[in-house]
C-alpha cells in the first residue's frame, strides 16, 4: 500500500496510486534549490485527475494558527504600515504578515509547483514523470488543503475557506477542496490518514 508521511500524519493509498512527497523531492531541493514553494504531496490513480495536497496540521495549535485563517490583515500590520508611511520609509520598507492568509499560501504553492513541474517536464526529469500536467490529454487538477483542526469548529472554518479557495483557483481552472483527516474522500482522495505520536 503506497504511503507518504507529512509531519505526524501518514497517508495510505490503494495499490494503484502514484505518490510523490514533492517538497522533499530531489528535483525541488536540488534542481530548484527549494526557492519556489511547493505543495506537500502529488498523487494520482492513473486516471484523468491529479491531486495536489497541502497539509496544515494545526490540531492542538489552533490559537496560534487562527490568524492564518482570516483574509483580513491583523490590526498590528495595518498600524505598522501606517507608521512606516508616516516615517517616509515606504519606498524602502515593506510590512507584511508573518504568516500569510492560508488561501494565499496555497495559491502561491500551486503556482510555484505548476512552474516547477513544467520545467521538470521540459527537462525530462524522470523523478516527476508520473506527475507531468502539460500533455495532449492534460489531467484535471484538484488542489486539496488537508487541515487538521478542532472537530467542533472544522465545518464552519472549512466552509468559509472552501469558498475563498474556489474563488482563488477559478482563474486556473482548478478545483479546490478543504478537508480534514476524517473526510479526504470528499475531494476524491481514496486514502486513509492516521496520526503518529509526536
Amino acid at each position: 500500500m503506497p504511503e507518504v508521511q507529512e509531519g505526524r500524519l501518514t497517508f495510505r493509498f490503494p495499490e494503484d496510486w502514484q505518490l510523490a512527497k514533492y517538497d522533499d523531492s530531489n528535483w525541488h531541493r536540488q534542481q530548484m534549490k527549494s526557492r519556489p514553494k511547493g505543495v506537500d504531496i502529488l498523487a494520482h490513480d492513473g486516471g484523468p485527475t491529479h491531486w495536489w495536497i497541502e497539509v496544515k496540521d494545526c490540531e492542538g495549535y489552533e490559537p496560534e494558527n487562527r490568524p492564518r485563517f482570516s483574509g483580513t490583515e491583523p490590526a498590528e500590520v495595518t498600524q505598522a504600515r501606517e507608521w512606516v508611511d508616516q516615517q517616509g520609509l515606504k519606498p524602502s520598507v515593506q510590512v507584511a504578515r508573518r504568516k500569510p492568509f492560508i488561501v494565499d499560501e496555497v495559491e502561491e504553492k500551486l503556482r510555484d509547483t505548476l512552474a516547477a513541474i513544467t520545467i521538470a517536464q521540459r527537462k525530462a526529469a524522470p523523478e516527476l514523470a508520473d506527475f507531468y500536467v502539460v500533455q495532449a490529454q492534460s489531467p484535471a487538477l484538484r488542489v486539496v488543503l488537508l487541515l487538521t483542526w478542532n472537530h467542533r469548529d472544522f465545518k464552519r472554518l472549512a466552509s468559509r475557506l472552501q469558498t475563498r479557495l474556489e474563488r482563488a483557483l477559478a482563474p486556473y481552472g482548478i478545483r479546490g477542496f478543504v478537508v480534514n483527516e476524517q473526510n479526504p474522500g470528499d475531494a476524491g482522495l481514496h486514502c486513509q490518514v492516521t496520526r503518529g505520536e509526536a
